[in-house]
């Protein structure tokens, strides 16, 4: 996430990693229409959709179909931070979903999805309203699963406007959720462990989060390849951990490693990218390496997402 400022309340706030959305976006209805296009690249997945939504009327599509092709295209948008076209994206998606009562899953999804666009855009107290809906949603239909990956949003949420107990509370909940959902994917449980390891540590109980940390690492080092975004998000939380505590050596092995991989998916200006380098950059500072530092702190003010106002430890972390 990008420009950074400090939250009003003067608390230290650090956003946690949420990689959630494909997962959700995963159960949209036109996955299996547009399962050939997984492997271009975003650009032009989006370019192709769009051409899908186009000839809707032709390819006979519902609107529930229609608006997951509108919510996978805000998904990419945002993955490019093109912030505007996700966010009206999201909403034409929301547009077609709320006609539809057999598509009130759809919209709690997109909803949460556009309650992370708002979080990574600064704007916390819409962040929290969307989540807080989809979750009313989930529990409305008892799907039980979505509801502790509700949990989890929520969480994320929290961590950004500061509000640590309350995230230590429900990214709890959903750890516990997921420990005996057979449909939890060890995803689930890594990205919300990320969020439980931030707020207990943002609490004052850093040795908790540690372990969480570890425990999120043991699952993403066996289920994602070594460079994935999920690895780089996982570093950067247990380097920033690390350091709480203490423990330079590994902080700064895992920041560093943290910052190289996220680099490797990320665009220069992407709020997530600038929240690493900025708690990167901290540590530098706390450790009197103010060259290195000083440029780290040129790469965020030169590449820095202009549109956004999260702040990153003063980063956005819920």
């Amino acid at each position: 996430m990008a420009r950074y400022s400090s939250c009003p309340s003067g608390r230290k706030h650090t956003r946690a990693l949420m990689w959630l959305l494909p997962v959700l976006l995963s159960s949209l209805p036109v996955h299996a229409v547009v399962a050939q296009l997984e492997t271009q690249s975003m650009v032009k997945r989006i370019a192709q959709y769009q051409t899908m939504i186009d000839d809707a009327p032709h390819l006979k599509l519902s609107e529930t179909q229609l608006g997951g092709l509108w919510a996978r295209m805000a998904s990419d948008y945002q993955d490019l931070a093109e912030f505007a076209k996700a966010e009206t994206a999201y909403t034409r998606a929301l547009a077609l979903f709320e006609r539809n009562s057999d598509a009130r899953v759809y919209y709690a999804v997109a909803l949460g999805n556009l309650g992370s666009l708002y979080g990574m855009t600064g704007r916390l107290d819409a962040e929290e309203n969307c989540r807080k809906r989809s979750l009313a949603i989930f529990e409305k239909l008892g799907d039980t699963l979505q509801i502790a990956r509700a949990q989890a949003w929520l969480a994320d949420g929290y961590l950004a406007m500061g509000k640590n107990k309350l995230a230590e509370r429900y990214s709890s909940q959903a750890i516990h959720a997921f420990a005996i959902l057979p449909e939890a994917t060890d995803e689930n449980k890594a990205s919300a462990l990320v969020t439980f390891a931030y707020a207990t540590c943002m609490t004052g109980h850093c040795p908790d989060g540690l372990r969480a940390a570890n425990q999120a690492m043991e699952i993403v080092q066996k289920d994602y390849a070594s460079e994935s975004f999920a690895a780089g998000q996982t570093h950067v939380a247990r380097g920033f951990i690390e350091q709480r505590t203490g423990d330079r050596t590994d902080a700064e092995e895992d920041l560093r490693e943290g910052v190289r991989i996220l680099r490797l998916d990320l665009p220069a200006s992407h709020p997530l990218l600038t929240h690493a380098l900025t708690l990167y950059r901290d540590f530098l500072m706390e450790n009197h390496r103010d060259i290195e530092a000083k440029r780290i702190g040129e790469e965020i003010q030169r590449h820095g997402c202009t549109t956004c106002t999260v702040s990153a430890f003063g980063l956005r972390k819920p």
